[in-house]
C-alpha cells in the first residue's frame, strides 16, 4: 500500500493507541523512579504540566511514522506500508541453535538473550528487520524502541547524540542526562542498524562510544545489524544470529505481496518460469533482496536473468526507461541530459570513488562534492551535478533521500557499479589485486560481482593465489607427522584449518560467556571474525569458538559458484561424534604432536567433530573445504590459461 499525505496527517491518531499504554507504563513510572532526581535539578514544574511524557509522545509518533513506511527498490518513487512488504524471517543461533521466526515479537524471546548480533549476507532484509521489530515494539508496547543508523555515527557525533537529536530534533533546552537517566532504567530496544556501513576511519572511535554506551546503559535489549565484519569481534558479548535463506514457497509468497502492490498480475507467470528453470535462479531466491529484484526485472522484460549482475543491469534499464506498466512505457526526461550510457558511466565512478570512501549516505553538499570530482574524472561527460541528483533521487531512483541525506537504494547497488567501474577500467587488473589484497570486508560484495564480471581475471588474481596459498600451506603444515593417520584425514584436516580458527571445552554451568571468551583468548590466536556459541551435553556446558579470516570468506564465495575445488562432506550427527574427547581443557586446532585433536586414535572422530559443529555456524546448507588435489589441478591449469594468454594476444591482427 502506498502511504498517502491523508495517512501521514492520521499517523498521530493511528499511532495515539499504541502509543498511550507505552507512555503509562514505561513513561510515567521512570519519571516517578527519578522524582528526586528532577528535584535537585529544578525540574519539577515540568513534571506536573507533563513536559516530559510530552516530549517522548511526540518522539513515539514520529518514530512510527519512520518505521511504518519503506523505501523499495522494485517501488521506486513511493513510501510503502512495511506490514505489506515485510516477510516474517526466520533467525538462527549460532550458539545454542535456537531459531525464530519472526513474525511477530516476543519480549520474552528478547529478554532471554538481551543482545543480538544478525550478521548476513547482502539482501537478507537485516535493515527492513531492524525497521519492523521496532514498529512492533511500538505496537505491541513492550518497549521503546530506537533506531540508529550505525553510517551516522562519527568521533564528534556519538551514540547518546543521535538519541538526542532523535528523541529533542528542535527544543535543545531538554535535559541530555534526563534521556541518559531514562536508558538507565531500560525498557529501551537499541537497534544499532548497518555496523559494516560505518566509515572505516571512523570505526574505532565509534565502536569504542558503543561499547561504553552499551555499559552504561546494560538494562536496554540491543539489536546489532551487519554484513559478516572482522569487527564485530568487538562485540563477543552479543548473541549471534543468521537469518535463515528463504525457501523456495516463501520467494514465492513474497513475490505474491509484491503483485498485490504493484497490480501488474505477473506473479503466476513468474511464478511458473520459475519452477521450469530452477537450477538457473536458485540463488537469488533465497534472498528477499534479490526476490525483489528478480519481480523487477520480469515486470520490464518478461525474463529471467541467469546471473545476479544481470539482475543489476536489468534494474537499471528499467529505472533508466522508467517502465511503467500502468502508462504504456511512459518515459520521464532526465534533467541531467545524459543518455542511458553516459549516465551510467558517471554511477560506476560515483559508486567507486564512494565505495573507496566506506560511504553510502551523504549530506547535499557532500554528494555534490563527489559529483564534481566525478566531473572531472569523466572525460567527454559534462552534466550539472545539481540536476544528476535530482534524476539519482527521483527519475533514475537508485538513491533515497531520508530527511536531509541521499543514500543508494541498498548497498549491493553502489557494490555492482563499483564493480562495473572496476571492470570498465584500463587498470583493472591492478585494481582487483588491490581490492583482493586489501582484505577488507566491505569488499566482499564487489568481488563476488567481478566474479561475473570478469571470470578471467578472477581466476588469474583471486582463484590463483587462493590455491596457491592453500597448496603451500598444506605442503608445509603437519609436514613431520609420520605415525600412522591417513593421508586423506590430514588432507581432509588441513582443509578444515585453513583460513579459520577453532577451539571447545566443556565446564560447569555457571562459566558465562565473558569468561570463556579469556580461556580462548589464552589457547587461540585471534581470528578476524569469530562467534562463540553455548549448547549442553549430558548436564554440562559446553562451549564453542569459530573465526575465520578474509580468505575463508572468499572460499565462502567460491562455494556458491560451485567451483570445482571442494571436498566432498557429509553432515555428522552430533550424537555420533567423539563428544567423550571435550573437556575442560579447551581442544583446539594446531599441528602440535602433543595436542589431543592430532594422537592418531582419535585425528579422524576430531575431524568429524569439528565438521559437525562448523555447519551449525553457518547460514548456508554447505560446508566448504578446500580439495588439495583439486587445488594442484586448478592451479597448473590456470598456469596454462596465462602462458597461452601471453603467446595468443597479438596473433591475428
Amino acid at each position: 500500500m502506498d502511504i498517502n499525505l491523508s495517512d501521514i496527517k492520521d499517523i498521530a491518531t493511528i499511532a495515539k493507541p499504541f502509543i498511550d499504554p507505552i507512555v503509562s507504563t514505561i513513561i510515567k513510572p521512570h519519571i516517578e523512579k527519578l522524582g528526586g532526581w528532577l528535584k535537585r535539578k529544578e525540574t519539577e514544574s515540568k513534571v506536573i504540566d507533563h513536559y516530559f511524557e510530552n516530549k517522548f509522545e511526540d518522539y513515539l509518533i514520529r518514530t512510527y511514522q519512520k518505521l511504518v513506511s519503506i523505501n523499495v527498490l522494485v517501488f521506486p518513487n513511493q513510501q510503502i506500508n512495511i506490514e505489506d512488504i515485510y516477510y516474517p524471517l526466520t533467525i538462527d543461533s549460532t550458539r545454542d541453535r535456537t531459531s525464530k521466526k519472526l513474525d511477530e515479537i516476543d519480549i520474552d524471546f528478547i529478554k532471554t538473550y538481551q543482545r543480538f548480533l544478525i550478521s548476513d549476507t547482502a539482501g537478507m532484509g537485516k535493515s527492513t528487520l531492524s525497521k519492523w521489530i521496532g514498529l512492533s515494539l511500538i505496537k505491541n508496547g513492550s518497549s521503546i524502541p530506537i533506531l540508529i543508523e550505525l553510517k551516522r555515527l562519527k568521533s564528534n557525533h556519538k551514540v547518546i547524540d543521535e538519541i538526542f537529536n532523535q528523541i529533542n530534533p528542535i527544543d535543545k533546552k531538554f535535559d541530555r542526562d534526563l534521556i541518559l537517566k531514562f536508558l538507565e532504567l531500560g525498557s529501551f530496544t537499541i537497534l544499532f542498524d548497518g555496523f559494516d556501513e560505518i566509515e572505516y576511519s571512523e570505526r574505532e572511535s565509534v565502536i569504542i562510544d558503543m561499547k561504553d554506551f552499551i555499559s552504561k546503559t546494560y538494562n536496554n535489549n540491543y539489536f546489532l545489524t551487519s554484513r559478516p565484519d572482522s569487527a564485530l569481534s568487538s562485540f563477543g558479548d552479543f548473541q549471534m544470529f543468521h537469518i535463515r535463506p528463504l525457501r523456495e514457497r516463501e520467494s514465492f509468497d513474497l513475490i505474491r505481496r509484491y503483485d498485490a502492490i504493484s497490480n501488474y498480475n505477473i506473479a503466476y507467470k513468474l511464478i511458473e518460469e520459475i519452477q521450469n528453470k530452477p537450477s538457473q535462479i536458485k540463488e537469488f531466491l533465497i534472498n528477499p533482496f534479490l526476490v525483489s529484484l528478480l519481480y523487477q526485472t520480469y515486470s520490464y522484460n518478461k525474463d529471467i536473468p541467469s546471473k545476479k549482475s544481470t539482475f543489476y543491469d536489468e534494474v537499471y534499464t528499467s529505472l533508466y526507461k522508467h517502465h511503467d506498466l500502468s502508462k504504456d512505457g511512459f518515459e520521464r526526461n532526465k534533467k541531467s541530459g545524459l543518455d542511458i550510457y553516459d549516465f551510467r558511466i558517471v554511477l560506476r565512478q560515483l559508486a567507486f570513488n564512494t565505495a573507496k570512501a566506506i560511504k553510502v549516505e551523504y549530506s547535499y553538499t557532500e554528494l555534490i562534492k563527489f559529483l564534481k570530482t566525478v566531473n572531472t574524472e569523466c572525460i567527454g561527460i559534462e552534466f550539472k551535478e545539481v540536476s544528476y541528483v535530482e534524476d539519482l533521487e527521483s527519475n533514475v531512483p537508485l538513491f533515497t533521500k531520508d530527511g536531509m541525506l541521499y543514500k543508494w537504494a541498498h548497498k549491493s547497488i553502489q557494490d555492482y557499479f563499483a564493480a562495473e567501474f572496476i571492470s570498465s577500467s584500463p587498470d583493472k587488473q591492478k585494481i582487483i589485486e588491490l581490492v583482493y589484497k586489501s582484505n577488507k570486508d566491505n569488499y566482499l560484495n564487489i568481488l563476488d560481482f567481478l566474479y561475473e564480471l570478469e571470470p578471467e581475471l578472477f581466476r588469474r588474481i583471486v582463484v590463483f593465489d587462493l590455491v596457491t596459498n592453500f597448496i603451500e600451506y598444506c605442503d608445509k603444515s603437519f609436514d613431520k607427522y609420520n605415525n600412522g593417520v591417513k593421508k586423506t584425514l590430514i588432507r581432509e584436516r588441513q582443509a578444515i584449518n585453513y583460513g579459520v580458527s577453532f577451539g571447545i571445552f566443556s565446564c560447569e554451568e555457571r562459566v558465562d560467556f565473558r569468561e570463556a571468551e579469556d580461556i580462548f583468548k589464552r589457547h587461540i590466536e585471534d581470528f578476524n571474525y569469530r562467534t562463540i556459541s553455548k549448547s549442553h551435553i549430558d548436564n554440562k556446558a559446553v562451549f564453542r569458538f569459530f573465526g575465520s579470516n578474509f580468505n575463508q570468506e572468499i572460499i565462502n564465495i567460491l562455494g556458491k559458484k560451485s567451483e570445482p575445488l571442494f571436498l566432498e562432506t557429509n553432515r555428522f550427527p552430533r550424537e555420533e561424534v567423539a563428544l567423550d574427547i571435550i573437556s575442560e581443557i579447551p581442544l583446539v586446532l594446531d599441528e602440535k604432536p602433543d595436542n589431543i585433536a592430532n594422537q592418531p586414535e582419535l585425528f579422524e572422530k576430531v575431524n568429524k567433530l569439528v565438521m559437525s559443529y562448523r555447519y551449525r555456524s553457518r547460514s548456508t546448507a554447505n560446508l566448504y573445504l578446500l580439495d588439495y588435489n583439486k587445488c594442484l589441478k586448478l592451479k597448473a591449469a590456470i598456469e596454462k590459461e596465462i602462458k597461452a594468454k601471453k603467446n595468443d594476444t597479438l596473433e591475428g591482427i
